[in-house]
């Protein structure tokens, strides 16, 4: 399948559009990676420097032109620009949509999160197939109030539930961690179901990009997502669980994302 990401590229770690063309190309599909923005490295370095991709009207354009496009995946979006050209693409738009909201981690904001960036992904969520914010990023999309720590599983059930009304088909909430273990909601109108997973107790960069890439695999290879979360969750543990871990930041090493049967 044909997939069009659009997200920001850092040039300095396995994450962002670099994670999602390696997992969607090792599940043979062909990605075309159009960024958003330009990193140096992830805003976890010191003194990072970004900046817009120039004529991204005119290279969208002449994607379209070259390829028929299958899916969408879309991520990391802070400019109105940009926002407006993505929104005008996906209302004609026939094929799979796919929405990574970047806006925050546990319990907080990014450095960079503005009110208008949450206001993008909002118009877009009408568009999308599925969505696959973590626990802080649903509940900024929903202006969830209540306290990041005391949120409990109903909790996350209410928050899926206002997001699916305003108008995603399907929710995947990650991130959401209890009595160290970490808890994912699969939900859409017909659906509520949980998966667990054990935490590895370290921070690694690049993990929710490679998530939401394998799940954006799955939907369009057609199967269903709630049978592939678990598949998703075990692949995913057992990477981090060999890869070598190093004092400071850690990020998601990208050779083993191929899913099998």
């Amino acid at each position: 399948m044909k997939i069009l990401v659009f997200n920001d590229y850092c040039v300095v770690g396995n994450m962002a559009l670099k994670a999602n063309i390696s997992v969607l190309s090792q599940n043979g599909h062909e990605v075309f990676g159009l960024p958003t923005k330009i990193f140096s490295s992830n805003m976890s370095y010191k003194d990072y420097i970004s900046f817009y991709m120039p004529n991204f009207s005119e290279i969208v354009k002449k994607i379209f032109e070259i390829q028929k496009i299958d899916a969408i995946y879309i991520g990391f979006i802070d400019d109105e620009e940009i926002f407006e050209i993505i929104k005008d693409i996906l209302q004609k738009f026939k094929g799979k949509v796919i929405l990574d909201t970047i806006l925050g981690d546990n319990g907080v904001k990014y450095s960079g999160t503005t009110t208008e960036q949450i206001d993008f992904y909002r118009e877009l969520l009408k568009f999308a197939d599925v969505v696959t914010p973590n626990l802080t990023e649903a509940m900024l999309l929903t202006n969830y109030n209540k306290i990041f720590s005391e949120i409990e599983r109903k909790d996350v059930e209410k928050i899926a539930k206002n997001l699916l009304e305003m108008g995603v088909k399907r929710i995947i909430i990650k991130s959401f961690e209890k009595n160290n273990i970490l808890n994912t909601l699969c939900f859409s109108e017909n659906t509520i179901k949980w998966f667990e997973s054990k935490k590895i107790d370290i921070k690694i960069c690049g993990t929710g990009d490679v998530f939401s890439s394998l799940v954006t695999s799955e939907l369009v290879k057609g199967e269903k997502l709630e049978n592939s979360i678990q598949k998703i969750q075990t692949l995913l543990f057992e990477n981090i669980i060999k890869q070598e871990k190093q004092d400071g930041l850690n990020e998601i090493q990208l050779e083993n994302f191929k899913i099998g049967e």
